[in-house]
């Protein structure tokens, strides 16, 4: 793909780049980072003593409940993969399938624990370094992604309270998607592009399932509708987009608690299935940790073998 035909964005963003605001950001945004953590850690304590069955709720999960989340989290693991193929054929590149999946785990860990979701920057570097896929360009097509993930989560924020603006948002977004296509010259791309989105979806998915499921662990009284999960499930995903804290620590509970006249859920059920979360993926991260640098070790001695 011609990289001139992404020219009209990097003005754009570069445009972007230049403004105060965002030279602030930037500059400042470990700091910020910082203070939002530490704001977050001592509102979060102050509510725990004043609700401490939250913790005991948490510990008292299903194994079961644990062992079904874990799986659903390797099938957004999978569809980052796939999202991240189809972004690369997007450029003209190809990585095997065992390097892709490998980079994909390792990159699930760092964006968890790194600053401001570090993990695609993690994948861009190592792209630029295996199939020489420059960083600005991998940026660019990732764009299509982020894209998708936004107005698709933008569109399911609204569907417990005005569903018809849900359907508007999501024919709008495929209608702009179909124009951006056409502009762009990307017609012999389609497959991959419908890929992305595909995937995007299934992901979203995936999510919805994870966060309903934590819900219903937490509170299995509480009787929510699917589309009161979507909306909660939509409000915590575009917390993703300015994420200054590992995880989106404190970030995605102040999205989830601004919307609640969205998704009329609780917040002491904020908080709790919060708790449940992270304790549940920063488990499963250990443990795709361990098995990633398995096969990694695995395929090097492999190589030195071979040689």
């Amino acid at each position: 793909m011609d990289t001139k035909r992404f020219q009209k964005q990097r003005e754009y963003i570069q445009s972007l780049k230049s403004t105060s605001i965002v030279r602030f950001f930037v500059a400042n945004k470990q700091i910020i980072g910082v203070i939002l953590i530490l704001i977050f850690l001592f509102l979060f304590g102050y509510y725990i003593a004043l609700h401490p069955s939250i913790i005991s709720e948490v510990l008292n999960i299903n194994p079961l409940i644990g062992i079904v989340i874990f799986v659903l989290y390797f099938g957004v693991i999978l569809t980052n993969f796939v999202i991240m193929y189809a972004v690369i054929k997007l450029r003209g590149r190809t990585l095997p399938a065992k390097n892709g999946l490998l980079l994909t785990m390792y990159s699930s860990v760092i964006n968890f624990f790194g600053p401001l979701q570090s993990g695609p920057g993690i994948r861009a570097v190592y792209l630029k370094t295996k199939v020489g896929l420059r960083i600005r360009d991998y940026a660019y097509a990732m764009l299509f992604y982020y894209g998708a993930f936004a107005a698709i989560n933008i569109a399911l924020l609204f569907i417990n309270t005005i569903w018809w603006l849900t359907l508007l948002g999501l024919a709008g977004a495929a209608i702009l998607a179909i124009i951006a296509t056409r502009l762009l010259k990307l017609a012999s791309f389609g497959k991959f592009l419908l890929l992305v989105f595909v995937g995007t979806l299934i992901q979203i998915i995936f999510i919805i399932i994870i966060y309903g499921t934590e819900l219903a662990t937490i509170d299995p009284s509480s009787h929510l509708s699917i589309t009161q999960i979507i909306s909660y499930t939509a409000s915590a995903n575009l917390s993703l987009f300015v994420s200054l804290t590992p995880g989106g620590i404190g970030i995605r509970e102040a999205f989830l608690i601004f919307s609640q006249s969205l998704h009329h859920i609780g917040l002491s059920s904020i908080v709790a299935a919060g708790v449940l979360d992270r304790a549940l993926y920063i488990i499963f991260l250990l443990v795709i940790f361990v098995v990633s640098s398995s096969m990694h070790l695995r395929q090097t001695f492999a190589q030195k073998k071979q040689s």
